[in-house]
C-alpha cells in the first residue's frame, strides 16, 4: 500500500516524530510511505525535512502559499496525483482545511489523525484554523485520535462513530532509538547539570500551556520547604523562554534551575535523572511520557490529555490537578522526599510491550483497508 502523509512543520516535535516511527515501520512492513512536507514558497529545507532525509525516508517537498485559494489547492492535488496514493493521511489542520472539503472522487481517501488541539485566543489565528479544521474532518473518510478521552471532545462527537477510531501512539524500543540520535552529543553542560545533584527534568516546548511558569513557582516552594537539594532542568525553546528566565532570577533559583534550549533528543538526559515532570494544563498523548516511561524514571505530571490513561490512574506514575499550584507542589515535594519509586517496572513494560511503533503501525494499516 502507497500512504502519502501530508504535514506542515514548525519543527522537530511529538509528532513529527510519531509521524517518522510510523513511516519507517510502514516501510519495514513492506508498504511505501512518501511524507508530504507543506511550506510557503520559497522556504529552504526544514529541521524536520533534513531529518526525513536522515532516516532516508521518501520526501516529497510541497511549497504552497499559506492561503486556501484554488490555485493552492490545484497544486496540491497535483502533487497527490503524480504519486498517485492509495490513501492520504493528514497529521495536522492544514491538510485537513485544504483537502477535507473536496469530493473523495477529486482528492481519494483520506484519513487524519487529530494530535491534539493547543487552542488560541478567541478570534486569533490559532482559534481560526482550529476551527476551520472541526468543520474539515467531519468531511473526512476517517478521523484517529490517540486517546479514547479525545471521543468526548464535542468537535468528535459530530463525527459519525463508525468514521472515528483510536489510535494510541507507540515508539520503538530505547536502544533502536538512541541509534536514530546517531552520532549527536548531548551538550556537556547539561549532562554535569544532571550528574551535580539530584535533578528533576522537564521537557517541552517554552509556551503558555506547557505550564513552566508554574512549575517554577511550584519547584521554589517545595526545594524551601523540604530543604531538598533538587536541581531542575528544563529542555525546550519556545516564546515563554524571557518570561521563564526573568521568574527563576526573581525566585531565587539561578544556581538550581536550568534553561537548556533545544536539545536533540533530549530525553537522554533522564539517564541521570531523578524524576521527570509535566505541568502541562493541555496535551493530547505526549510523546516524551513514554519516552520517561522508557527510561525508567519516577513520573509526576498533571492529569490532562491523555495522561490519566497512560499512567493508568496513578498506577504508572504520580498525577496532579492541572492549573493547580498546591497540588503541583505538594507532587514536586513527595517526589524529593523518596529515593526510588515503585511505578517505574510497570511503567516500563506497558510501554516496551503495547505502546509500541510496531503495533502502531499494525492498527493504522487496519484504518487504511477500512476506507480505501
Amino acid at each position: 500500500m502507497r500512504i502519502f502523509h501530508l504535514i506542515h512543520s514548525e519543527g522537530v516535535y511529538g509528532a513529527e516524530l510519531i509521524l517518522l516511527y510510523l513511516a519507517r515501520e510502514q516501510q519495514r512492513a513492506g508498504h511505501e510511505p512518501l511524507i508530504g512536507s507543506i511550506r510557503d514558497p520559497g522556504t529552504p529545507q526544514t529541521p524536520f525535512e533534513a531529518r526525513v532525509a536522515e532516516w532516508r525516508l521518501p520526501l516529497v517537498p510541497i511549497r504552497i502559499a499559506p492561503r486556501p485559494t484554488p490555485g493552492v489547492i490545484r497544486k496540491l492535488l497535483r502533487a497527490i496525483s503524480e504519486h498517485k496514493p492509495d490513501v492520504l493521511h493528514s497529521h495536522g489542520y492544514k491538510a485537513d482545511i485544504l483537502l477535507g472539503p473536496l469530493p473523495r472522487r477529486v482528492r481519494g481517501p483520506m484519513l487524519a489523525t487529530l494530535h491534539g488541539w493547543t487552542g488560541g485566543h478567541l478570534f486569533g489565528r490559532k482559534w481560526l484554523y482550529e476551527s476551520l479544521d472541526r468543520l474539515a474532518l467531519r468531511r473526512l473518510d476517517s478521523v484517529v485520535v490517540v486517546t479514547r478521552s479525545m471521543l468526548l471532545l464535542p468537535a468528535l462527537r459530530r463525527i459519525k462513530e463508525a468514521r472515528r477510531r483510536v489510535v494510541e501512539n507507540g515508539i520503538p524500543p530505547l536502544a533502536d532509538r538512541m541509534v536514530d540520535v546517531g552520532s549527536t552529543v548531548l551538550p556537556g553542560t547539561l549532562v554535569n547539570f544532571t550528574m551535580r545533584s539530584p535533578t528533576l527534568v522537564a521537557i517541552g516546548r517554552l509556551s503558555v500551556e506547557k505550564g513552566f511558569n508554574q512549575l517554577l513557582e511550584a519547584f521554589a516552594r517545595a526545594r524551601a520547604e523540604g530543604g531538598s537539594r533538587h536541581q531542575l532542568l528544563i529542555v525546550g525553546e519556545g516564546p515563554e523562554r524571557a518570561r521563564l528566565a526573568g521568574r527563576i532570577e526573581a525566585l531565587g533559583l539561578r544556581e538550581v534551575v536550568l534553561l537548556a534550549g533545544y536539545v536533540q533528543g533530549p530525553d537522554r538526559l533522564l539517564a541521570e535523572a531523578s524524576g521527570f515532570v509535566m505541568s502541562s494544563f493541555r496535551e493530547g498523548m505526549p510523546l516524551v511520557l513514554l519516552e520517561a516511561m522508557q527510561w525508567r524514571v519516577p513520573i509526576l505530571a498533571t492529569a490532562v490529555g491523555a495522561i490519566p490513561e497512560i499512567l493508568d490512574a496513578g498506577r504508572y506514575g504520580r498525577l496532579v490537578a492541572p492549573n493547580d499550584l498546591g497540588a503541583l507542589t505538594e507532587g514536586l515535594r513527595a517526589m524529593m522526599s523518596v529515593d526510588s519509586d515503585e511505578h517505574v517496572n510497570a511503567a516500563h513494560r506497558v510501554v516496551s510491550e503495547h505502546l509500541t511503533s510496531e503495533r502502531m503501525c499494525r492498527d493504522y494499516l487496519a484504518a487504511y483497508e477500512a476506507i480505501a
